[in-house]
C-alpha cells in the first residue's frame, strides 16, 4: 500500500511542524486539510510579529487580528512597527480592531509594542485584561498618547523593558516597580544618552527589586556604579544576568568590584554584557573585570567598545585568564567594535569546549586567519563577523563568497553565519560510494531577529 503525505501519524505532526519557522509555510500547512489546520494554526499564531519591513501587514494589520479562534493561540506579540499615516477615522477603526484582538488573546504571555507614538491608553487597558501576561516591552515616550499611570496597574509582570522613557513615565516608575516587585525578575532600561535615569532613581527602585534575576541598563550616562551597587546590595539571591552599557565615564569598576565581592552578587551570574569606553585605562579595567567574574558560573560574555575602532585593544592576558576560568562553561563569546589578536581568538576557539556562538570584529584582510581560528571550535553553531568601516556595494557582493569560504573550514556543527544566512549541508556520494557533506548557504527564515541585532548599543 502506498502512503501519501496526509497519512502521516497524527502524533508526528507536532514534531514536524515545530521545524517549520516561516509563517508563509505554516499558512500553507493550514490549507492542506482540517487535521493539518488544527495543528498548524496554533504554531502560526503562537508568535505574532510586525516589523518595519512587513509592509503588507502594516498596510493591512487586521490580517492578524481577525480570526478570533486563531489569536487565542497567541502567546507572544511583537509590534515593532505600526501604521501612523492614516486618516483619523481609519486610525480609530484600526485602534478599535487591535484592542478587540488583544482582548481575544487570552493566552498572551508577552507583548512588545515599541514604535514611538503608536502606543495608546486603549492598548494598555486591553493588555491588562490578558490574564496570562507576564512580559511587557514598550516605548516609554508617552508624548500624551497614553496615561503613564496605567502602567502601575500591571502588577504581576516578571519582565519589564522600557525604551526611551519620558519624564512622566520615569515619575511613575518607582510606584510601578513597587507594585510588581514581588514577581519582577527582569528589568531593562534602554535610552539614548538620556539624563533622566540617574543613580538616585535606581536607588529608589532597589528596595522593590529584591527578587530580580536580570538587569540591563543601556545608554544612561548619568548612571554610575553607585546606582547599580544599591540594586545589588538589596538583591536577595544574586543576579543571573547583567548588562551595563553606555553608562557614565565616572563608573568606577574597582568600587563596583568591591561591592559585588562583599555581597557575593555574582555567585549565580551566567551572562554579562559590558561596554568599554575608549578613554578607559584598559589594564586596570581588565584586572577589575577578571576579579569581578572570578566566582561567577559564567556562560555568556559580551564585551564591546562604545566607539567602533580598532584602537581599542585589550591585552591577550585578559582573554587568556577569562578562558582559563570559564572556558568549560562559555557558550557565547561576543567581542565587538574592538580588536582581538589572532592568538587570543584561537585560544578562545580551541579551549572553550562548549562554545556555540561567536561574534567578533576584524578587518577583511584578516579573514583567512580568523577562519582558521573558527575551525578550532568543535561545537560552534553560529558565527557573526563585523568588518571595520563602511561596507560598499562591491564588498556586499563578495560577502556570500566570504561566508561560504568561512563555513567550508568550520566544523559541521555551524548552522548560521552572519545575520541573514543559514547553513545547510547537502549529503553527496563520491565515486567510491562514500557519503560526504557539502555546505551551502540559504536565507535565514526564522522571523526572530538574531540576538546581536536586537538592540542598537548605547554610545
Amino acid at each position: 500500500m502506498t502512503l501519501s503525505f496526509v497519512d502521516i501519524p497524527l502524533e508526528l505532526l507536532p514534531i514536524i511542524f515545530d521545524s517549520v519557522v516561516r509563517p508563509q509555510h505554516l499558512t500553507f500547512l493550514c490549507l492542506v486539510n482540517k487535521t493539518f489546520n488544527e495543528f498548524a494554526i496554533k504554531r502560526l499564531y503562537r508568535h505574532i510579529y510586525i516589523y518595519a519591513w512587513h509592509t503588507n501587514l502594516k498596510a493591512n494589520p487586521d490580517q492578524f487580528m481577525t480570526p478570533t479562534n486563531a489569536v487565542t493561540n497567541s502567546h507572544y506579540t511583537e509590534i515593532r512597527a505600526f501604521p501612523k499615516a492614516l486618516s483619523s477615522s481609519s486610525y480609530n477603526d484600526l485602534l478599535d480592531l487591535c484592542t478587540r484582538g488583544i482582548r481575544n488573546c487570552v493566552n498572551l504571555r508577552s507583548c512588545a509594542w515599541t514604535r514611538d507614538g503608536s502606543l495608546e491608553s486603549a492598548i494598555l487597558l486591553a493588555l491588562q485584561q490578558c490574564p496570562q501576561l507576564k512580559e511587557l516591552e514598550i516605548n516609554g515616550k508617552d508624548s500624551g498618547y497614553y496615561d503613564p499611570n496605567i502602567l502601575t496597574q500591571f502588577s504581576k509582570l516578571s519582565r519589564i523593558s522600557l525604551i526611551m522613557p519620558s519624564a512622566q513615565v520615569i515619575e511613575v516608575l518607582p510606584s510601578w516597580i513597587s507594585a510588581t516587585g514581588s514577581t519582577l525578575r527582569n528589568l531593562t532600561l534602554i535610552c539614548q544618552t538620556s539624563s533622566l535615569i540617574t543613580d538616585t532613581l535606581l536607588e529608589s527602585l532597589a528596595p522593590s527589586m529584591t527578587e530580580l534575576d536580570q538587569l540591563s541598563i543601556i545608554g544612561c550616562p548619568k548612571v554610575t556604579h553607585r546606582g547599580i551597587d544599591k540594586i545589588l546590595s538589596t538583591n536577595r539571591d544574586g543576579l543571573t544576568g547583567i548588562g551595563l552599557e553606555g553608562l557614565s565615564p565616572a563608573f568606577d569598576m574597582t568600587s563596583f568590584n568591591s561591592i559585588c565581592k562583599e555581597h557575593r552578587a555574582f555567585r549565580r551570574l551566567r551572562s554579562i554584557t559590558l561596554a568599554v569606553h575608549i578613554e578607559m585605562p584598559f589594564q586596570t579595567w581588565a584586572g577589575d573585570v577578571t576579579e569581578l567574574l572570578s566566582t561567577a558560573p559564567l556562560e555568556i560574555l559580551r564585551i564591546y567598545a562604545t566607539t567602533p575602532t580598532p584602537k581599542v585593544v585589550i591585552a591577550d592576558s585578559f582573554w587568556k585568564t577569562i578562558v582559563t576560568m570559564h572556558g568549560s562553561r562559555l557558550k557565547q563569546f561576543s567581542i565587538n567594535r574592538m580588536t582581538i589578536s589572532m592568538g587570543a581568538l584561537y585560544d578562545i576557539c580551541s579551549r572553550c569546549s562548549v562554545l556555540e556562538q561567536l561574534f567578533v570584529a576584524t578587518t577583511r584582510h584578516n579573514l583567512d586567519d580568523v577562519t582558521r581560528c573558527f575551525a578550532a571550535a568543535r561545537n560552534l553553531r553560529a558565527i557573526h563577523v563585523n568588518f571595520y568601516g563602511e561596507v560598499n556595494e562591491t564588498e556586499e557582493q563578495s560577502m556570500m563568497k566570504d561566508a561560504l569560504r568561512i563555513v567550508r573550514q568550520c566544523p559541521a556543527t555551524v548552522t548560521q553565519i552572519g545575520c541573514d544566512t543559514k547553513v545547510r549541508r547537502e549529503v553527496r556520494m563520491n565515486d567510491k560510494t562514500e557519503l560526504y557533506t557539502v555546505p551551502t548557504l540559504t536565507s535565514y527564515e526564522n522571523p526572530d531577529i538574531p540576538e546581536q541585532f536586537l538592540v542598537t548599543r548605547g554610545a
